[in-house]
C-alpha cells in the first residue's frame, strides 16, 4: 500500500510543468512593431528652447519638419520662439451634433406702393440683407520673432553621398533598437567632418539631447544630413555647404570613445545611412 502511494506521488511530480517566465523588462516580444514605436512617449507638444529650430525639433521627435509647419502653421522661412507650444499632432475637428432643424429663408418681394411710380422695364430692382456677404476683417496678429532664419535655397544634391570621415563602422543602423538610429564611426579625435552631400545648414547647436555638438544639413530632395558628437563646429545656420567641404572637427561619444555619429533621415523618419553611401 504504502509503495503504491509513494509511486502515484512520483508520477504526479513527472507531469508537473513548470510556470512561464516572463522578463517584465521585454516589450511585447510578439508585436510585429519595432521596439522604438512600443510603448513609446509621444508628447502632445514641445516647448521651443533657446537655440532650437523646427528642423531640430523636427529631428529630435521624428517629425518632418515640413509636417511640423504645417500642423502649427508656420510658413517659410519657418521662424520659431523661445517659450512658443509645438504640436507634433494636429487637432482633432470635433463636429458637435445639433437637433436645430433649419429651413431656407424665401427671399421678401419688395411691397408695392399704392402709388406705383414708373420705371425702366429693362432695370432690375435688387435688394440685400444686411447680414449677407458681410465681410469682418481682423488684424493679424503677428507673433514675436526672436530669431529669424536666413536659411538659402539648398543646392542640388548630389546623386553619390561621400563619406563623412574615414574610419571603421562601429555600431550600424537598426530600425528596432531606439539607440541606433544611425551609425558610429570610430575616426581619431578632432578629425575633419565633411558635408556628405551639397546642402544648407538648418541647424547648429549643442541643444539636443545625447548628440553634443550637432550639425543638421538640409538636402533638395527631403533628406536631412545630422553630425553628432563634435568637438566643434565650423558652419552657422543659414549657411550653404557643398560636398566634401569641412563642416566640424569630431569628438568623443557618450562611452567616450573618439567617433562620429551620422544620421540620414528622410521625411523626418532614420533611414539606414549605409544605403546611401558607397561601399568600402
Amino acid at each position: 500500500m504504502v509503495y503504491l502511494i509513494f509511486l502515484l506521488f512520483v508520477t504526479a511530480c513527472g507531469r508537473h510543468t513548470p510556470a512561464p517566465v516572463r522578463d517584465i523588462n521585454q516589450v511585447n516580444p510578439r508585436s510585429s512593431q519595432p521596439l522604438s514605436k512600443q510603448n513609446k512617449y509621444q508628447p502632445k507638444y514641445v516647448v521651443v528652447k533657446k537655440g532650437d529650430t523646427l528642423y531640430s525639433i523636427g529631428f529630435s521627435q521624428s517629425i518632418d519638419y515640413k509636417k511640423l509647419a504645417n500642423i502649427n502653421n508656420i510658413g517659410a522661412p519657418y521662424s520659431i520662439y523661445p517659450g512658443q507650444k509645438l504640436r507634433l499632432k494636429p487637432l482633432r475637428t470635433i463636429h458637435a451634433k445639433s437637433g436645430v432643424t433649419t429651413h431656407p429663408v424665401a427671399e421678401k418681394k419688395p411691397l408695392q406702393s399704392s402709388h406705383p411710380t414708373k420705371t425702366n422695364q429693362n432695370q432690375s430692382v435688387k435688394t440685400q440683407h444686411p447680414a449677407i456677404n458681410k465681410v469682418v476683417i481682423k488684424p493679424v496678429v503677428k507673433s514675436p520673432t526672436l530669431k529669424k532664419s536666413k536659411l538659402q535655397q539648398a543646392p542640388s544634391s548630389n546623386s553619390r553621398w561621400i563619406w563623412p570621415v574615414t574610419g571603421k563602422v562601429i555600431s550600424t543602423f537598426s530600425s528596432k533598437d531606439i539607440a541606433r538610429k544611425g551609425i558610429d564611426i570610430s575616426v581619431k579625435l578632432d578629425s575633419s567632418v565633411y558635408a556628405s552631400n551639397n546642402g544648407a545648414i538648418v541647424y547648429s547647436g549643442d541643444g539636443l539631447r545625447g548628440y553634443g555638438e550637432l550639425i543638421i544639413v538640409k538636402h533638395s530632395n527631403n533628406l536631412l544630413s545630422a553630425y553628432a558628437h563634435n568637438t566643434s563646429r565650423l558652419v552657422k545656420e543659414g549657411a550653404t555647404v557643398k560636398q566634401g567641404q569641412v563642416i566640424a572637427k569630431s569628438g568623443k561619444g557618450t562611452d567616450g570613445r573618439p567617433l562620429l555619429h551620422f544620421e540620414i533621415r528622410k521625411n523626418g523618419q532614420p533611414v539606414n545611412p549605409l544605403i546611401y553611401l558607397p561601399k568600402k
